[in-house]
């Protein structure tokens, strides 16, 4: 979806609409940043609109030109770049890192900005998890330990084959829903191909047509999926080429083409 924004940003908007457009996904993109999970060094991400050293010209040979003319967006969208560097806060203020990655529109829209977007959910969905499980926690506490030693039993009878009784990984008829391990369902099958609890025939199930009943223990932990997520996102930015001298900060080519951009 980002992507598609993106093209729609470089294809339909004219000159300086593409410009403001752009600088509010990138304040937006540094707002969720601020928001995710820090970096190993404590700092967080943030994001700022570059120009080359080829942008002045371009600049002055837009004036000729109609600024709403769509042909030139590809070639002055790669004038442009995002710099993203780190951010740390200390006693005296805010520290900036020296050197900076160097991204691209494209990548900006491709991967980081919908990256940032789902690690912020991520965030927000652990975060009511972790409150709703302090609850039930609480109401835990109140019933007592009983309870919570009978439900423990409880779970580990689940993981039992209902027939040979052994925890293993079961298998769920389709027609009937019951399940059992898949030793003892190719036993019965062979002996009377009915099941052993409802006597629903399973001649025709064949055994692709099982499903797989996934226990807890199986079950990829959610917070750990959004700790890889975040570490692969940050290893992107790390991977990035970095920063050169070659680049002008947007606020000084803003100041100088005002008129223009106004």
């Amino acid at each position: 979806m980002d992507l598609v924004h993106c093209q729609l940003l470089l294809g339909r908007s004219s000159f300086k609409d593409s410009l403001k457009m752009l600088e509010v996904d990138i304040q937006h993109a540094n707002a969720i940043a601020s928001a995710i999970p820090k970096t190993k060094s404590g700092g967080y991400l943030e994001m700022k609109l570059v120009y080359n050293e080829l942008a002045q010209l371009f600049f002055i040979l837009l004036q000729w030109f109609d600024g709403s003319c769509s042909c030139f967006f590809p070639l002055y969208f790669n004038l442009f770049h995002i710099l993203i560097y780190e951010v740390h806060t200390d006693d005296v203020g805010l520290n900036m890192s020296s050197e900076g990655s160097k991204a691209s529109i494209r990548d900006f829209y491709a991967i980081i900005l919908p990256s940032l977007k789902r690690l912020h959910s991520d965030v927000v969905e652990h975060e009511s998890i972790r409150n709703l499980t302090a609850k039930n926690d609480t109401r835990k506490d109140v019933y007592g330990n009983g309870r919570r030693q009978q439900n423990a039993t409880d779970r580990e009878r689940e993981e039992e084959c209902g027939i040979c009784l052994v925890a293993t990984t079961k298998m769920v008829l389709p027609g009937c829903c019951h399940e059992m391990c898949i030793n003892c369902y190719r036993n019965w099958n062979r002996r009377s191909e009915s099941c052993p609890f409802c006597r629903t025939g399973i001649r025709r199930v064949k055994s692709e047509d099982l499903w797989v009943l996934t226990s807890k223990s199986e079950v990829i932990d959610a917070e750990n999926v959004s700790k890889e997520e975040l570490s692969t996102f940050y290893n992107f930015i790390q991977s990035l080429p970095k920063n050169n001298n070659n680049t002008t900060s947007p606020e000084s080519l803003f100041w100088v083409y005002n008129d223009f951009l106004i």
